[in-house]
């Protein structure tokens, strides 16, 4: 359908019906961006709504669902996932009406939308986490740290706010695809071996741009709190020999039940915080492996070469042909 390079195509469901052949004149672009932590994928489908149907019996409704799949003519094969309508626009001009569809992968149900109150005792992570994910119908994929609470609590909190906060506080990541709810633990997304190469002279690179900083960043840190198996007060350091200018993070006041929770703790804020060290962008000839939760190896750009993380990604296709832009960050 689309002219370009790798001659893309995509497939588009819409109430469970496939319209991709009814769209394929009238799609004028659909971006899809996805993340590695905390943000729901999200996708935008803007067409031509020349005799009216968008306005009419086609009309999107809250609720309804979209499954995209973007195919970049070289055999790659992004399946995008399931997205629930949050946004349908509708706009006009001399030049005729348009239509932008734009979805959500995590449904905006009442049940993501409750706050709640609630204690889990003497689990481990990944049974709260189970728990949680289950009653909201979600499946759970991902590699959960082995730590052991007497209690959890979820104070006045969404559960998707409830989910993410934990993430953060031991160190993982979280995020909803789909039906199915990813929380994982640094090491199985930072470690994996890299997806793609970009070269410098390559012949799918635009454009990049990259900086590194040392601002907000964490050479070492330093927890003291009460220690609620022994009641005593506590410290716990923690170090990462790869920031060599940064500051000391400083924890204090919190509540842990253990060294282990401290330092679970520690590693996790120092590593949010340290990924920054390093952000980019790439833009790319569409590719679908450049994809949020893959790293890559940027070659040929010096100091700046190595491996890094797709923090986000949007994959973009219109008239001129299929796109990728990746936001990095350092993979630790």
């Amino acid at each position: 359908m689309f002219s370009g390079i790798a001659a893309p195509s995509f497939q588009l469901f819409y109430r469970g019906v496939d319209i991709s052949g009814d769209l394929d004149t009238l799609t004028t672009s659909i971006n899809y961006v996805d993340h590695v932590h905390g943000k729901a994928d999200e996708i935008d489908v803007t067409v031509h709504d020349k005799d009216g149907r968008w306005q009419g019996s086609w009309k999107p409704e809250h609720g309804d669902t979209m499954q995209l799949t973007i195919f970049d003519g070289l055999g790659g094969i992004l399946p995008c996932g399931v997205f629930e309508m949050d946004e349908p626009n509708t706009t006009g001009s001399r030049s005729g009406d348009m239509m932008t569809m734009r979805g959500l992968a995590a449904p905006i149900t009442k049940a993501l939308r409750t706050k709640r109150t609630r204690g889990f005792e003497n689990q481990k992570l990944r049974s709260v986490i189970a728990k949680v994910t289950g009653d909201l119908g979600l499946k759970l994929e991902g590699d959960i740290d082995d730590l052991f609470f007497k209690r959890i609590t979820q104070r006045r909190e969404r559960d998707l706010e409830f989910l993410k906060r934990l993430a953060e506080e031991t160190g993982h990541y979280f995020g909803i695809r789909a039906d199915v709810a990813v929380f994982t633990s640094f090491k199985s997304i930072d470690g994996q071996n890299a997806a793609l190469q970009v070269s410098r002279h390559g012949s799918g690179l635009i454009d990049y741009d990259f900086k590194f900083k040392s601002t907000g960043t964490f050479a070492k840190g330093k927890a003291t709190y009460l220690d609620q198996d022994t009641a005593k007060n506590t410290e716990h350091s923690e170090t990462d020999d790869r920031v060599k200018t940064g500051d000391t993070l400083r924890l204090s006041g919190e509540r842990f039940e253990n060294p282990a929770h401290a330092a679970a703790r520690l590693k996790s804020e120092m590593h949010y915080a340290n990924r920054k060290g390093f952000t980019g962008t790439v833009s790319m000839v569409g590719t679908t492996r450049l994809i949020a939760g893959n790293t890559v190896e940027l070659l040929g750009f010096g100091k700046y070469s190595g491996k890094r993380l797709i923090d986000s990604s949007s994959h973009s296709l219109d008239r001129s042909g299929y796109y990728s832009t990746g936001e990095l960050v350092d993979a630790r």
